[in-house]
Order: structure tokens, then C-alpha cells, then sequence
């Protein structure tokens, strides 16, 4: 007979001193790497003119679309549609922050080797603009399809923090599994 609170005890989380260094050495690294990238991520694509770039973008899709409209600079880049509301391309639109937190987790990870390391900040950095442009454009024709402002910004939040899980954690998650499971076999095999 299995006795009931043996069933219900809570896993044994050990966290050894080699755990708590290897760890504190990847968020050390990670912050360095994060700070580093953010530095060069902005002199290479200033704020202004990413939100101009990804606004051009994504008026380019609406006018494959059917949509008519024009981008301007007011504080940020405005995308004005003629037959609809204008819409706002911020910074956080522009998916820089998952982009830099993404690439920086990659390049943090430093059990791994460059090459797997460089795969990854290539891969991670197509997905998470990718997901972004999918983001933009499936709220903004949630947007254009409906009038109820609660369902709105229902859209905007839920899919803005889904992108954040998304791309941060789950590209994260699939890259380490690749990265890491050919050496888990290799090392079995032996």
C-alpha cells in the first residue's frame, strides 16, 4: 500500500554550490552579453528608424491585403490607414527586447560550443522577428475585424505576453534541447 503523503511530497530541488556557480556565472555573463548587444543593437538600428522600418513592413503586407494607408513619424512610427484607425509602432513592437534577451541567453550558455552558440543567435533571431511580424499584423487585423475595444486589447496584451513566453522561453527551450541531446547521446553510447 502506498502511503498518501509519500505520494504528495515535493520533489527534492537540491541546488549544490556547483549549480549556484555555474548559474551565477550565466546570469553574470548573460546581463555582460545583454548590455554589450543592447549597446551595439542600437547604434546599428536606432529606435526610430527600426519602428520606421518594421512600419513600412507591415503597411506592405495590409496594402497585399487590401488596405490602404501611409507611415509617418509621430513620436513613433504611426501607421495611418485610410479606411481604419491609425496604429502605433512602438518600441516594444518592434521585438528588440526578446530579440537582445533571446540572443544574449544563447550566447550566455556557455556549456555549449560557438558554432552550436552561433546556430542558435541566427535561428532564435529569424524566429523571434518572424513571430513579432505574425504578432503585429494578426492584432492588428484582430483590430480592423472587430470594433469591441475589450476583445482589442484582450488581443494586444495576451498575444504581446504570448510572444514574450513564446519566443523567449520556448526558442530558448528548443534550441538548448538540439544543442545539448547529440552530446547526451554521444555520452550514452560510451
Amino acid at each position: 500500500m502506498v502511503k498518501l503523503g509519500a505520494v504528495l511530497k515535493p520533489p527534492n530541488f537540491s541546488f549544490s554550490k556547483q549549480d549556484a556557480v555555474k548559474s551565477g556565472r550565466f546570469v553574470l555573463y548573460f546581463i555582460l552579453v545583454y548590455l554589450a548587444a543592447s549597446l551595439l543593437f542600437d547604434a546599428l538600428f536606432p529606435l526610430k528608424a527600426l519602428e520606421l522600418f518594421i512600419a513600412n513592413n507591415v503597411l506592405s503586407f495590409l496594402q497585399s491585403a487590401g488596405y490602404a494607408g501611409t507611415v509617418s513619424i509621430a513620436g513613433a512610427a504611426v501607421i495611418s490607414l485610410q479606411a481604419g484607425p491609425s496604429i502605433e509602432i512602438s518600441e516594444l513592437c518592434t521585438g528588440r527586447m526578446e530579440l537582445l534577451i533571446i540572443t544574449s541567453a544563447i550566447i550566455a550558455s556557455t556549456g555549449i560550443g560557438w558554432r552550436k552558440r552561433l546556430f542558435g543567435v541566427v535561428a532564435a533571431g529569424l524566429a523571434t522577428v518572424a513571430f513579432n511580424y505574425v504578432r503585429i499584423i494578426v492584432t492588428i487585423m484582430l483590430i480592423l475585424g472587430t470594433g469591441d475595444l475589450a476583445v482589442i486589447d484582450f488581443a494586444h496584451n495576451v498575444l504581446f505576453r504570448a510572444f514574450l513566453f513564446v519566443t523567449i522561453a520556448g526558442l530558448y527551450v528548443a534550441w538548448f534541447y538540439w544543442a545539448v541531446s547529440r552530446e547526451a547521446a554521444l555520452r550514452k553510447a560510451v
